[in-house]
């Protein structure tokens, strides 16, 4: 394989030991009930890939340091709407090459695990090959944090999703209690099944703080506690994971389509963001705020994800004000509210972080001010001014991918690599999803997500 595999593995050491194949054969040996090894990766629309391997193969690649091989380019060459994008496909192959680190029991699929895997580009020439990679980069940046500013970061994630009838093929809404955290809305036999989610996803070592109900019938919510980003993300995977095939289980789908129903309340995603220098809280939300509208491409990434916010609101921070874009819940402490379940994890993260490390590191000032008002209510232009408000959310995918398109300093500082993929595929998608009917995009969506 040359000099070029000795510069990856170089690389990917550094990476949680992700060609340690120890680690393999030390869980294999804990868990000899395990067949498959499920390699996954994210690519940029979200949409999970997946490679099964059986055993005895999957310790072959370990023991050899050997990835496994894919067309080129596996990240961004399929639309969320299985549509090629012919005209970027390469020769070449790419490298899935698995962060042994991430092993995990899949307890919701008796037989199997998961590792998660960094993606490097076979294109892609001297070392650059895991630039486009969303895992490897948000890796990058935490490392880059800590060694830059010694800032640790901590994500956790609430986790909302809905369940529904899909036993006549059609997705039907739930008959149960609409009232949000109320024990009425517990009374049902889809408790139960919950109950096995959360216990499968505990069981796979990820801690969970609470569930509960949320605001309309078929929605939950699965809080988790903190942890460092890639593992908070990773954990995420999992638990989406262990969410739709407990529910397929028992003859229900799930979620997390932002809108599932026409009559229900949004699903979100909110990620609670934390750093360790408090000091440097104001210059990180100055960062975020800078660049919000920008980064609604990232986090609100589908073609209908404005359809459970108000399009157009203004971005605004607050202090324990739930209507606020951002609430901040305690010093360098942030709940990101934003975010919904179509986003790409990793991607989402590293533009958040890179966001806040702008700030930071250009020594941003916060100018706008902490608002005690109902966002959702609306701002007169004299609170406008007097906050310091100046950006609004974007109306549509469209809007926030030009927005994303226009904002230099972003651009630059996630690179050409991933911006210049990016919007290309979000664009094509777009296109796509707007010839389509909303009960088309939804059913679709629904699918996937």
């Amino acid at each position: 394989m040359g000099e070029v595999p000795e510069l990856k593995m170089s690389t990917l050491s550094l990476r949680n030991g992700v060609a340690n194949s120890t680690a393999l054969e030390t869980f294999l040996a804990i868990n000899p009930s395990i067949e498959f090894v499920r390699f996954q990766w994210l690519d940029y629309s979200n949409v999970m890939a997946c490679r099964i391997t059986a055993k005895k193969f999957a310790l072959s690649l370990a023991t050899k340091h050997e990835p496994i091989t894919t067309p080129s380019p596996i990240l961004t060459g399929l639309l969320v709407t299985s549509d090629f994008m012919i005209e970027d496909f390469d020769i070449g192959e790419d490298e899935i090459w698995p962060d042994w680190s991430s092993l995990k029991v899949c307890h919701y699929h008796p037989g199997h695990a998961q590792v998660m895997c960094f993606v490097y580009e076979g294109g892609e020439k001297n070392g650059k090959g895991f630039r486009r990679c969303p895992r490897s980069r948000l890796q990058e940046i935490t490392d880059a944090a800590k060694k830059d500013h010694d800032i640790d970061f901590l994500v956790g994630v609430e986790i909302e999703f809905c369940i529904f009838d899909n036993s006549k093929g059609i997705p039907e809404q739930l008959v149960m209690a609409p009232n949000a955290f109320s024990a009425a809305s517990l009374n049902t036999k889809y408790t139960v099944i919950i109950e096995e989610m959360v216990h499968s996803i505990t069981k796979a070592g990820i801690d969970v703080r609470q569930w509960h109900t949320e605001g309309a019938p078929g929605i939950w919510e699965i809080s988790l506690e903190p942890l460092a980003p890639l593992q908070a993300e990773d954990s995420l995977i999992y638990c989406e994971e262990t969410i739709k095939n407990i529910a397929r289980r028992h003859g229900l789908g799930a979620t997390l389509y932002p809108k599932p129903f026409e009559k229900l309340t949004g699903i979100g995603l909110h990620h609670h963001l934390s750093i360790s220098q408090k000091n440097q809280e104001d210059a990180f939300l100055a960062g975020f705020l800078e660049h919000w509208k920008s980064l609604a491409a990232f986090f609100m990434p589908n073609y209908d994800s404005n359809i459970r916010n108000y399009p157009g609101e203004w971005v605004t921070w607050s202090e324990r004000n739930k209507s606020a874009t951002i609430r901040k819940v305690r010093p360098g402490h942030w709940e990101l509210r934003s975010i919904d379940g179509t986003a790409q994890p990793y991607l989402t993260m590293l533009a958040i972080l890179t966001a806040g490390l702008l700030g930071l590191s250009k020594g941003k000032q916060l100018t706008m001010k902490d608002h005690k008002k109902i966002a959702m209510m609306g701002f007169e232009e004299k609170e406008i001014e007097e906050f310091g408000i100046k950006d609004k959310m974007p109306t549509s995918l469209k809007e926030a991918l030009g927005n994303l398109k226009s904002d230099e300093e972003l651009k630059e500082a996630l690179g050409p690599e991933i911006i210049d993929r990016y919007l290309k595929v979000k664009g094509k998608e777009e296109e796509a999803f707007g010839k389509m009917i909303l009960s088309e995009r939804r059913a679709m969506s629904m699918v996937v997500f």
